[in-house]
């Protein structure tokens, strides 16, 4: 009975090992769908400062100090591996990258929340910055979404501008392209990426102006306006053309929807739309997180219009994360608590990450930074 019992399981075991790779990637979509987000160490870097940028890469993370204009380096144990602080004038001088892209040899391209751009050498020494034919018109860039990324030796960015263009005009998003692909070496660029028709900002119709965030996997460019539930995908191998637009269908995505004039700014004054905070496509799927929203009730009942009460935001609308799988399918919304920061980035989701702990949110004030090393698990 005991020698059945094992051929038994020897056998079960043979046929998953035998398994085509069809019934396989069937079994991970249909298993993927269900997920939850667990920290499984933490690791402490001796830096007592704010993190106003950052990336993570190959075990090695930057992160950007906007009060010293002082990059960081890391290791994936919390050892400082290089510091190193830029003047904002004269020779050598780097104003405020807030966007960092750790590249595979280790250099650095970093971009200012306006849109300067600089190539950082791997110990964080200055190497050049780059200046482009003519000078951006962004005056916010996004903060600290992803919008600097490389494709095919060039620079891809968000630096609006080209032929006077004007990044606040309510139809700037309809009427001209979205990104530069940028030659660092001869410091020239070419427009590229126009916003699709299944985005209502392809419209005459006005909306509250968004911020645009985009991130490169291989070939392709996954682009996303915050304030839309929406990951539209470009093919920059096939002269950047449009494929498809993923709807990621949030339970609750607040939006105050068509404006009735240019111009006007209701997000903020009235109630908070709901906005796309990151997002990192993987070969293994789309990670999105995202923000709710609050209502017009809630937001005028605890006055969340006063700078003040900012900090207040956090306890009237949650932050969710939800993957698109690779065959377009939906995982279940994963709440995500606020004790838990920014994401330095995701290469991979089935392996761990880092994300920096927000201690303003707990309470608890550190003389070093902590970032948890999380795991997306497959429930």
């Amino acid at each position: 009975m005991k020698n059945n019992y094992t051929l038994f399981i020897c056998s079960i075991l043979l046929a998953f090992a035998c398994s085509s790779p069809k019934n396989e990637a069937e079994n991970q979509s249909i298993s993927s769908n269900e997920w939850e987000l667990q920290i499984v160490d933490s690791i402490q870097v001796d830096y007592l400062g704010t993190v106003d940028g950052g990336d993570f890469k190959n075990n090695e993370g930057v992160i950007f100090n906007f009060k010293e204009n002082k990059l960081i380096k890391f290791d994936n144990n919390g050892k400082i591996l290089h510091e190193h602080s830029y003047p904002k004038e004269g020779p050598g001088k780097v104003q405020y990258p807030t966007q960092i892209k750790i590249l595979e040899d280790g250099e650095i391209i970093a971009a200012s929340f306006v849109g300067w751009l600089y190539e950082i050498n791997p110990d964080l020494s200055f190497k050049k910055e780059i200046k482009l034919e003519f000078p951006t018109e962004a005056k916010d860039g996004g903060g600290l979404l992803k919008n600097l990324d490389v494709w095919d030796g060039k620079i891809i960015s968000y630096y609006p501008g080209r032929d006077g263009a004007n990044p606040y005009d309510p139809h700037f998003f309809r009427d001209h392209y979205l990104l530069e692909k940028i030659d660092a070496a001869t410091e020239t660029s070419e427009p590229i990426i126009r916003i699709p028709k299944s985005s209502r900002y392809s419209t005459d119709k006005y909306y509250e102006r968004p911020f645009l965030q985009f991130v490169v996997l291989e070939n392709y460019l996954y682009l996303a306006l915050e304030n839309e539930p929406l990951v539209h995908v470009y093919d920059l191998s096939q002269n950047n053309a449009y494929l498809h637009t993923y709807n990621f269908e949030p339970t609750k995505f607040l939006d105050n929807g068509e404006h009735s004039k240019p111009y006007e700014y209701i997000s903020f004054s009235r109630m908070r739309d709901a906005s796309i905070q990151q997002f990192f496509p993987t070969k293994q799927g789309i990670f999105l997180l995202y923000t709710e929203g609050i209502s017009e009730e809630i937001y005028a009942q605890y006055e969340l219009k006063k700078p003040e009460n900012f900090p207040q935001h956090k306890d009237h609308q949650r932050q969710i994360i939800k993957i698109i799988n690779p065959d377009s399918t939906l995982s279940n919304e994963i709440n995500l608590s606020y004790r838990i920061g920014r994401i330095l980035n995701i290469e991979s989701l089935d392996k761990p990450f880092f994300a920096l702990r927000n201690d303003e949110y707990i309470g608890e004030e550190q003389d070093y930074l902590t970032l948890y090393k999380l795991q997306l698990i497959k429930k």
